[in-house]
Parts: C-alpha cells; sequence; structure tokens
C-alpha cells in the first residue's frame, strides 16, 4: 500500500479554491464566450479584453484541476515510478497499463467523488497510524513497568 498523506492542507485548499470559483461565471461559460468572440467578426481587442478580465478564473481553473490531478494520482495504488521501475528493468508493461486503468477509472468520477475517496483514504489511514501509536505506547508501558523493577533492584544491591 502507497503512503498516504496525512497532511490535509490541500483539500483546505481545494475547498478554498472550489468556493472563490463560486463568484466567478462558470469556466464553461467563459469558454464559449471567448470562442463567440474570437469566431464573430469582433475585434480582437475585445476578445483580449474579455481574456484578460477573466484571468483570475482562468488561474483558480488551472489550481484546481492541478489539485484534483493530484487527488487522482494519490488515489491511484499504484506509483508512477513503481510503474516505470517495473517497465524499465523487466520490459513487462503490465504493472504500467494497471496504473493507466485506475487512473482512467478515477479520472471518470466527479470531483466531489475524487474528494470524498481522498478523504475516505485519509481518515482510515489516520485511524491505522492511531492505532499503531496506541498499540506502541502500550507496548511502551509494559516494557517499562518490566524494567523499572530490576533497574530499582540493582541500585539497591549497589549501594
Amino acid at each position: 500500500m502507497r503512503k498516504v498523506k496525512t497532511d490535509n492542507s490541500d483539500l483546505i485548499h481545494y475547498l478554498e479554491t472550489v468556493k472563490e470559483l463560486k463568484n466567478h461565471i462558470t469556466i464553461e461559460e467563459y469558454r464559449n464566450e471567448y470562442r463567440k468572440l474570437r469566431s464573430d467578426d469582433v475585434p480582437l481587442i475585445k476578445a483580449q479584453k474579455f481574456k484578460s478580465a477573466h484571468t483570475e478564473l482562468r488561474r483558480l481553473e488551472k489550481k484546481r484541476e492541478s489539485l484534483i490531478e493530484y487527488f487522482i494520482d494519490e488515489l491511484n495504488p499504484i506509483s508512477s515510478s513503481k510503474a516505470n521501475t517495473s517497465a524499465r528493468l523487466s520490459g513487462n508493461l503490465d504493472l504500467f497499463n494497471e496504473r493507466v486503468l485506475y487512473l482512467k477509472v478515477i479520472s471518470e468520477k466527479s470531483d466531489e467523488e475524487i474528494i470524498a475517496l481522498v478523504i475516505k483514504q485519509r481518515t482510515e489511514a489516520a485511524v491505522q497510524f492511531q492505532r499503531s501509536i496506541e498499540q506502541s505506547l502500550d507496548q511502551l508501558s509494559h516494557i517499562s513497568s518490566e524494567f523499572e523493577p530490576s533497574s530499582q533492584k540493582r541500585r539497591k544491591m549497589s549501594f
């Protein structure tokens, strides 16, 4: 299993980006209007003004897309380096093809489904990590209790 990210700042950035995008027209509306301006007999300067008026929209949309791509990669159980190394060393493309299939399936999901899967995966990883920490603390407590009496006995004997 791949290492799962436990810092959720990227999810917070995604939510903030989506919230900011709601203050703008949709990217589809922007693209349609821009295409219309470019295809009509409208002066180029008008299309350029429209484009520059929506610079923030395009920046936010690129950021949202970038974060979604990152989440898709995180959800893929086969890392790109593992797939590429396997293909390069053995010449076998099975792992590489499997990674591509996972990417395709995950990419077909909506943004909301992808975010829900990331949250679920990170929650499961955090719970597993918490259990591991609790087990480690229990073991250390047991070892400590076993160790203390023998160290106290040694101190008494040395006096």
